[in-house]
């Protein structure tokens, strides 16, 4: 080979190199479209994280959890019980930060004709089978004394939750802002929402356990920066709004309403949250897989080893 392309090849295979090695050291993290994840992406908007990284949105939580599986993302934005399925396809997960609480968020949307919980007897409900929504159905039938085997499934993605709706392909939809809103305006009503299962439904930043240590840093400045954002949001609620509507489709003052349905635990009720032995979120989180459990949506041999780790929250 000439030496000019023995130099040529021998520059390309060191940028290469030094590529690949930066790219191991970004954090990319999966989301959804939820107001909880949006304070993720207002983060990179302010410019608060300082090391690479890189926040991912996809059309549903089932690519979420696949990306997730095959490792093309270190972490993800998840509901606990999603982290159940992960654990029952042998991924270890550590929880670092909780992002936030439903309590009312998470809805089922109905034709007006259904009026209530037990007009969805003989109705077809579209939910989105490997996400919060079959955890949501479950406890609502569970809390309104309705045998699963009165509805018709439809398993529905939640990017074409709307679409079903609209081309009557269901007549209820199990989902979650900010298709609520649109639902609203296309004249469904709210038959039941997560207020009436207080604390059930908790989405937190879950993260390989074999990242913790290789991406100490990047784990570090995305929980810097998540709390940065929500000061953020605070102390400049036009802009973040605004900037929130954009991403969600929404007006601003329908972003606004839809966090009045959320908690977004502060630094303070993370850690207590997180601490602890066990931490009041592991404790959460053998709740609600018991239920799940009792439910049939996990074997009954399922046994846990997701782990709270509070390390990479701020110090104050």
């Amino acid at each position: 080979m000439p030496l000019p392309m023995l130099n040529s090849a021998f520059l390309m295979l060191v940028a290469l190199f030094f590529s690949s090695v930066s790219s191991a050291q970004s954090l990319r993290i999966g989301t959804t479209l939820w107001p909880g994840y949006e304070p993720l992406y207002l983060a990179q908007e302010i410019k608060a994280y300082k090391e690479d990284i890189r926040i991912l949105h996809y059309p549903s939580t089932s690519e979420v959890l696949r990306a997730f599986k095959n490792k093309t993302l270190e972490a993800a934005a998840l509901t606990l019980d999603e982290i159940v399925s992960l654990e029952e396809a042998g991924i270890e997960v550590e929880i670092i930060l909780v992002l936030d609480i439903s309590a009312g968020a998470d809805v089922i949307m109905a034709k007006p004709e259904l009026k209530n919980m037990q007009g969805l007897k003989g109705a077809r409900v579209a939910v989105e089978s490997t996400a919060v929504g079959a955890y949501v159905l479950t406890r609502a039938l569970e809390v309104h004394g309705i045998d699963i085997s009165t509805i018709h499934l439809v398993n529905v993605e939640n990017s074409s939750h709307k679409q079903s709706y609209e081309s009557n392909q269901a007549d209820a939809i199990v989902t979650y802002e900010p298709v609520r809103t649109q639902l609203l305006n296309s004249g469904a009503i709210e038959i039941f929402n997560s207020s009436e299962i207080p604390g059930e439904i908790i989405d937190v930043l879950a993260v390989h356990k074999d990242i913790v240590r290789s991406h100490e840093s990047e784990l570090y400045d995305v929980t810097q920066g998540w709390f940065k954002a929500l000061k953020y949001i605070d102390n400049e609620p036009v802009s973040s709004y605004q900037f929130i509507a954009a991403r969600m489709k929404v007006s601003a003052r329908e972003a606004k309403e839809s966090y009045f349905g959320l908690s977004l635990p502060n630094l303070k009720k993370n850690k207590e949250l997180l601490s602890g032995t066990p931490a009041p979120l592991v404790e959460t989180f053998k709740r609600l897989t018991q239920h799940m459990k009792n439910n049939l949506l996990i074997a009954p041999t399922f046994s846990s080893l997701t782990t709270a780790n509070n390390q990479f929250l701020p110090k104050d």
